[in-house]
């Protein structure tokens, strides 16, 4: 029976002192670990510039926008598609508004026009705007351009784990050729 013991303890020892497999076994626990954070990594890279993305084309298409006395529906409808290019992303649902905001009489913000790169007019001629913030100035008589924009992010990598998530950024800026811009159909045909 004391040899069984023996040959038993010698055989926990070596078992013990045993090394081989060991990083074998190390890399399984880890690589899962070391995986997932790369990729993790990539991901948030890969949204964060996206989220900038949509930053610089607001800010643009607000710039362009504000740098015109008229804008016609089909320059506003290029300006648009500069914009999806500036997000690079030609799949991805994205919403893009431009409006013009002027005071009513009583100094409250309203809408004096807007297009959407749909075609439509996202806000009612002469509707509340209050979208801007409490401290902006639109002067009697002028006005103010916002730009819109509403993307739907979603990750090549990670579509099926993670949900789309939605960035939505606003820009305003003051016309700088005039005191509004116009926006037209026809060069002849323009809002008052």
């Amino acid at each position: 029976m004391l040899r069984r013991v023996g040959i038993a303890g010698r055989l926990l020892r070596r078992w013990r002192a045993c090394r081989s497999g060991m990083a074998a076994t190390e890399f399984a626990l880890v690589a899962p670990v070391l995986i997932l954070l790369f990729f993790g990594v990539v991901e948030s890279a890969d949204g964060l510039a996206r989220s900038r993305q949509v930053d610089l084309a607001v800010n643009t298409l607000a710039d362009l926008a504000s740098q015109e006395r008229k804008l016609l529906t089909s320059d506003a409808d290029d300006l648009f598609g500069g914009v999806r290019q500036i997000v690079d992303d030609a799949d991805a649902p994205m919403t893009i508004r431009l409006v013009s905001v002027i005071n009513d009489p009583d100094g409250d913000p309203i809408v004096h026009w807007s297009r959407d790169n749909e075609g439509g007019e996202p806000y009612a001629k002469g509707a509340d705007y209050n979208a801007l913030p409490t401290a902006t100035l639109i002067d009697p008589g002028s006005s103010i351009i916002v730009a819109e924009i509403s993307y739907s992010y979603s990750s090549a990598i990670s579509k099926m784990v993670i949900p789309p998530i939605n960035f939505e950024s606003t820009a305003s800026r003051w016309p700088r050729r005039s005191v509004r811009v116009q926006l037209c159909t026809t060069p002849a045909s323009c809002t008052s």
